[in-house]
């Protein structure tokens, strides 16, 4: 590394610190004002459904919200600019998520018009808008940035969102792909769009241990969203739209059993298994093919940690070879 690669690597661990730690710092305290106004939800996988706080994910969005103010004293004023442009985006995402949890909107594709628009600020900062379908390149020019990359990210945020369910499952599978998008970006561009990266991912590693298993805060919509669109915009920000398709197979895949069980058969939803009396999680007979974290489970006699290892290899697997292809 230059001298200079060396300093921006310097600010960007700062800034990475100061997220890491703020949230730290938050999850105890989020935690007992949750619990003091009973935002409680059961623990269906363990013996006698322990009651946990969610809407966890409010810690996540403290430590970005504090990394991004305190950024300003370390980052020139251009790459402040583009760095809340790109958490504009995030918030708005966790603040429909506060939304979604208080309010549980019943309708499962109400939030995608309204999303869209709040995502259009990211067109700013992307200079591309042709879209690459390897030997061909297409200029659509506004209709990339208007269509095309609100609604990825959307469908990204959906994704992320819908992939839940056991504790640990959705923030252990977003780390393991904002490690690879980090990866894949420092491969292609150094360390050019890691002022994007640093925030999240210091905040959902300092969320993750909380929410795994046996987990003490779940996230709820907000920390979901929240993170989901960031993995989304990152993915955009980078002009990685292909590799980010590819490492996110198995939540296309989710989704799509999802859609094709709830919206196309229209199977009552049942959001939920039973714990067998060996801590094993039995599967709703109607919702095997629902989601993967319920096939897994039928097809292999699994606790609720094993299921969520089983599934983070599933994702790991794909981001390796999505390094490796791309």
């Amino acid at each position: 590394m230059a001298a200079n690669d060396i300093q921006y690597f310097y600010k960007l661990f700062v800034i990475f610190l100061y997220s890491f730690f703020v949230t730290s710092w938050s999850i105890p305290y989020i935690a007992k004002r949750l619990g003091r106004y009973k935002y409680f939800v059961n623990d269906k996988y363990k013996k006698g459904k322990q009651l946990v706080p969610t809407m966890g994910g409010i810690s996540i969005l403290m430590g970005i919200l504090v990394s991004l103010a305190l950024s300003q004293i370390l980052l020139n004023t251009e790459d402040l600019g583009n760095l809340f442009i790109f958490y504009f985006i995030v918030v708005v995402y966790a603040l429909y998520g506060v939304v979604d949890d208080l309010f549980s909107f019943k309708k499962r594709y109400d939030k995608i018009f309204v999303l869209m628009i709040l995502t259009f600020p990211i067109a700013s900062l992307i200079s591309d808008t042709s879209l690459n379908l390897y030997y061909w390149r297409i200029e659509i020019g506004p209709l990339f940035s208007l269509v095309v990359i609100p609604v990825y990210i959307m469908v990204v945020a959906n994704m992320v969102n819908l992939h839940a369910g056991y504790n640990g499952l959705t923030q252990g599978l977003s780390l393991i792909l904002l490690a690879a998008l980090g990866i894949k970006s420092y491969f292609d561009s150094g360390l050019q769009y890691f002022i994007y990266l640093m925030p999240l991912l210091g905040a959902v590693m300092a969320f993750l241990p909380s929410t795994s298993y046996p987990a003490r805060l779940l996230p709820g919509n907000v920390g979901d969203l929240l993170v989901g669109a960031g993995i989304g915009a990152f993915i955009v920000v980078t002009r990685n739209l292909w590799f980010g398709i590819f490492i996110l197979i198995p939540h296309i895949i989710n989704f799509l059993m999802d859609t094709w069980t709830i919206a196309i058969r229209k199977i009552p939803d049942n959001k939920f298994g039973r714990l067998r009396s060996d801590g094993t999680i039995e599967a709703p007979a109607s919702m095997k093919y629902k989601s993967l974290k319920f096939l897994v489970v039928s097809w292999f006699r699994l606790k609720e940690r094993q299921a969520v290892w089983v599934l983070y290899g599933f994702t790991a697997l794909f981001c390796a070879a999505g390094l490796a292809l791309f």
